[in-house]
């Protein structure tokens, strides 16, 4: 194989991926209020499932937890881009530890590193669990990291205002913002991947024993992947506050971890490019169900309250029977173009 045919199989899938997001993007700036509304959720949707993907598709341990970076990242992102004013007369009782909060602020730039950083911290704080734990409980103990956050965002009231709302957030995530964090995602997770790490990290998802046995460390890899993971969905939480600009503590859980599960798994969780299209054809799917239910699409008659979710979970239901590892399956976005016959070396 050329140099050539090389460089173009490495880099032909997150390239590809990028131009997808891309083409999201340009549709989004030019349509009108809702498509672009569309648009931008679903390139968030990317930044956060490309970092699921990133340690579940490696590792080929389901997170159900990884809703709580993203929870992390929102946080921070409304106590750094919130104005001072506003703050100080919203968290009037925070502990003396905690009460510069109320006196910082940081551009948004800032607050979307800051936000994938403290993320990071906190899935760094965790990952010994995670790397010793594998198959069903690794899975579980994500699940309880979930409920943990959950319960300290929801009762810590001085710190993170509990169920009231998070109010005052500048409205600061454009579709440029979301394609750029976007496109760092994606090139993160792919790079990871084809590294020495994610190569082993993918020959201990195809046979724990036989890694072990080969020398590998799974545990220490595991870990490394957990962390890179955190840093994009602490990212997408910070353009999810930048752009709904109000949120509270229940907004973090289930309901949103079932949806972006829902993602990876109808486009396939061992697949980069499976968790992409999936992000991005679901959240289309849901808008389009939800304005059926609403009526929008049927002169008026609207469909009966939960039919949307029913009929997300019937297409779910039909693609484990027929594609149980997800539409993409472990295949990557390709170019259908065969070399040309004498470039082979």
């Amino acid at each position: 194989m050329t140099t050539s045919s090389s460089f173009r199989r490495a880099f032909e899938t997150p390239i590809l991926l990028i131009l997808i997001a891309v083409l999201v993007a340009t549709i989004g700036l030019f349509a009108d209020a809702t498509i672009s509304r569309v648009a931008v959720q679903a390139l968030i949707a990317v930044v956060f499932v490309t970092g699921l993907s990133l340690f579940s598709g490696n590792s080929g341990v389901m997170s159900f937890g990884h809703v709580a970076f993203m929870a992390i990242g929102a946080y921070v992102t409304a106590y750094l881009t919130i104005p001072v004013g506003l703050k100080k007369s919203m968290f009037s009782e925070l502990p003396e530890s905690l009460g510069f909060l109320a006196t910082v602020h940081a551009s948004f730039p800032v607050a979307i590193l800051v936000s994938g950083l403290a993320a990071m911290l906190l899935a760094l704080i965790v990952s010994p669990a995670v790397a010793r734990l594998g198959g069903l409980q690794a899975g579980i103990a994500t699940l309880a990291l979930l409920v943990m956050v959950f319960t300290v965002l929801n009762s810590w009231t001085d710190v993170t205002r509990g169920s009231s709302s998070m109010i005052g957030l500048p409205k600061s995530t454009t579709v440029w913002w979301a394609l750029g964090v976007a496109i760092v995602a994606i090139i993160i997770a792919w790079a990871y991947k084809k590294s020495r790490s994610g190569l082993q990290l993918q020959a201990s998802r195809e046979d724990y024993l036989a890694a072990t046995a080969a020398g590998i460390a799974v545990g220490r890899h595991r870990a490394i992947a957990w962390v890179l993971s955190a840093l994009a969905a602490g990212m997408a939480g910070a353009l999810y506050a930048g752009y709904m600009t109000t949120f509270n503590s229940k907004t973090f859980f289930l309901t949103l971890t079932f949806s972006f599960i829902m993602m990876v798994v109808l486009g396939g969780y061992l697949s980069l490019s499976g968790a992409v299209l999936g992000a991005i054809g679901v959240t289309v799917l849901q808008e389009v169900l939800r304005r059926f239910q609403d009526g929008a699409f049927t002169a008026g008659n609207s469909l009966p309250a939960g039919v949307a979710d029913l009929l997300l979970a019937a297409v779910l239901l039909l693609v484990l029977v027929k594609a149980p590892l997800g539409l993409m399956g472990t295949r990557e976005l390709r170019l259908a173009i065969r070399p040309v016959e004498g470039t082979r070396s």
